[in-house]
């Protein structure tokens, strides 16, 4: 079993491309799935988070107030760094026991897919053997990320903004692919990357993506 960092900024087309993947039979795993889990009401992390930031940034029934921590760490870099200091640990050790479950099952699938915007920033990409990185213009991004979160696009663009920039991810890949084209493209993408990790090739060549390997940074 091969374990596969999926990174991107959001509103990328991670959870698309990771959908893609898990057709083609490969287990995965949404990291933000993971990080809501981690902050739900009564966890610990969720009190560190209050600790840090203050009891503003819960709502009155004492869950987080998502919308305002985002807000804050998004337009503040100092804040975010904290807010990472919290939740990284955490996801990693979340990750390192999802791996181990997966593989230790009866039938472990060929591919592990760890889908992960903080896949570089957190640790997590100690954890895999290849990276894809999905990658999307800045408008797209921002109108995505407006439609899912509901949010203006002058805020989603900082958002997007906020993010390490587009370029540096995709440097440190593997494979590079395009989400911002129709889905047959980015399908067609998918497929040869598939095939190239099945394979055993390209994963330090930038075989097949948009990108030079890890190895070569």
């Amino acid at each position: 079993m091969i374990v596969v960092g999926l990174a991107g900024q959001s509103g990328a087309g991670k959870s698309t491309v990771a959908g893609m993947f898990a057709e083609r039979g490969a287990a995965c795993l949404d990291v933000d799935s993971v990080a809501r889990e981690l902050v739900r009401l009564g966890s610990p992390v969720l009190a560190d988070i209050e600790r840090a930031f203050g009891r503003e940034y819960l709502l009155p029934d004492g869950s987080l107030d998502r919308r305002r921590l985002g807000g804050k760490v998004f337009s503040d870099p100092s804040a975010l760094e904290v807010l990472n200091q919290i939740t990284h640990p955490a996801l990693v050790r979340e990750a390192e026991a999802w791996i181990a479950s997966v593989a230790g099952g009866e039938a472990p699938p060929p591919v592990a897919v760890i889908d992960a915007a903080v896949l570089f920033e957190s640790g997590l990409v100690r954890l895999t053997e290849a990276v894809a990185v999905v990658v999307a213009g800045e408008q797209v991004q921002a109108e995505r990320i407006a439609r899912r979160d509901g949010i203006p696009m002058d805020e989603a663009l900082v958002r997007v903004r906020a993010q390490r920039p587009m370029d540096e991810i995709a440097a440190r890949a593997d494979f590079v692919i395009r989400a911002d084209c129709s889905l047959e493209e980015t399908e067609a993408q998918v497929d040869k990357v598939w095939r190239l990790l099945l394979s055993g090739r390209g994963l330090a060549a930038g075989e097949g993506g948009l990108a030079p390997g890890r190895d070569q940074q």
